[in-house]
């Protein structure tokens, strides 16, 4: 995700290896759901995707990011 963030910060491409960014946002929903989320984690609540949105997109909203 840090990867993301660079690269969106940059202006760069942020929807690269797409099997990466499919196990990342499966191991994501699992390990931080939703009432996980508060003042003893470092992630914030989860931002909706803008529609047809890549998987790179869809985690870093997932991890509370504004795609």
């Amino acid at each position: 995700m840090h990867g993301w963030d660079l690269a969106s910060a940059t202006g760069q491409e942020t929807e690269l290896d797409p099997e990466l960014a499919e196990f990342a946002l499966a191991f994501a929903h699992r390990m931080l759901p939703p009432e996980r989320r508060g003042d003893d984690t470092p992630f914030a609540p989860v931002v909706p995707a803008p529609e047809g949105a890549g998987r790179y997109a869809q985690l870093a909203a997932w991890l509370g990011r504004t795609p």
